[in-house]
């Protein structure tokens, strides 16, 4: 009879073990999942953010609006199509919801060189590396469309 008594106490120990370790590695991984939700989510936000892709002419007289949703193809297309023989400003406006905020292209290939700047409603800042091409133009862009978490770690604007 002892020996029952002394079997099951153990076994009700190593139950009472099991049970503990396997609620403690649950709570683990719980974290994780909703680590990665919150991931998922900010990411999510990021993918819904709507810019606007315009285009300004002579030297900023005459604006012209390509997408209200601009997207990686469009700002491709858009930076190979234009004439960068002559001044252009290519800008990307974020109004959503955190003030205005636009990230800007601009120059020519001639005498009046390429720029890039960062508008808000407060600020006006300037790429502080020169550019030197229409691809860096174009990368610059298309990171900012990315996420301004992408774009401001990449590049340094004062």
């Amino acid at each position: 009879m002892n020996t029952y008594i002394i079997f099951g106490v153990l076994a009700l120990i190593g139950i009472i073990a099991f049970v503990s370790w396997n609620s403690k590695r649950n709570t683990n991984t719980l974290g994780i999942a909703e680590n990665k939700t919150e991931l998922r989510n900010f990411e999510t936000h990021q993918k819904k953010r709507d810019l606007k892709l315009t285009v300004s002419y002579n030297y900023g007289e005459i604006t012209k609006t390509i997408s209200e949703k601009a997207t990686a193809e469009i700002i491709k297309s858009t930076m190979e199509s234009t004439n960068w023989n002559k001044f252009h400003i290519v800008q990307l406006e974020d109004e959503n919801g955190n003030g205005y905020k636009a990230l800007h292209v601009s120059g020519s290939l001639g005498d009046d060189g390429l720029a890039s700047g960062f508008v808000t409603d407060d600020d006006h800042i300037l790429l502080v590396k020169s550019l030197e091409t229409v691809e860096q133009m174009t990368e610059i862009l298309l990171d900012f469309l990315k996420g301004e978490n992408v774009w401001r770690k990449k590049y340094k604007y004062e």
